[in-house]
């Protein structure tokens, strides 16, 4: 999206946000950018299928990004723009999953998850999703996205 920033009527920023919801599915995306990586295609589709079953929202591509749901907020000059509610990245150490809640407040719920690595507020790394409980994930998610929607504007 791209927004028009005024100053007592006056265009004075145009800004766009850099990453955007795209047509390519999930599958196309991992076809086209880890062809030779099975291992990595077949995990990042089992967390597809389980962001879509706690979500309720379909996957959504945000370039690199795997979305789903989607919020929209205010920046802090007054710019509406749209975000995915959460997801993950394929990084090359595994996998980034993101709370844009952030999990502070989760961190407790999560010291049964199996092995992880808390990088910034919003991020959570993994290396194989071999080695996490799915089930103690699914509700944590399912509590942030009840909370996002309490302070946010949704959309699946």
């Amino acid at each position: 999206m791209t927004f028009d920033i005024q100053i007592d009527g006056i265009n004075t920023v145009t800004y766009t946000n850099k990453t955007q919801p795209t047509a390519i599915t999930p599958e196309n995306y991992l076809k086209e950018n880890f062809a030779q990586n099975s291992k990595v295609r077949i995990e990042a589709l089992a967390l597809v299928d389980f962001y879509t079953k706690v979500t309720g929202s379909p996957c959504v591509m945000w370039n690199k990004i795997f979305g789903f749901g989607k919020y929209h907020y205010l920046d802090s000059k007054g710019g509406e723009h749209e975000y995915c509610m959460t997801g993950f990245t394929i990084s090359s150490t595994g996998f980034t999953l993101y709370n844009l809640m952030g999990w502070e407040e989760y961190k407790k719920d999560l010291e049964d998850l199996g092995k992880h690595k808390f990088s910034g507020q919003s991020c959570l790394a993994i290396k194989s999703i071999e080695g996490i409980n799915l089930k103690i994930l699914g509700p944590v998610v399912k509590r942030s996205l009840t909370d996002m929607k309490k302070r946010y504007r949704t959309e699946k």
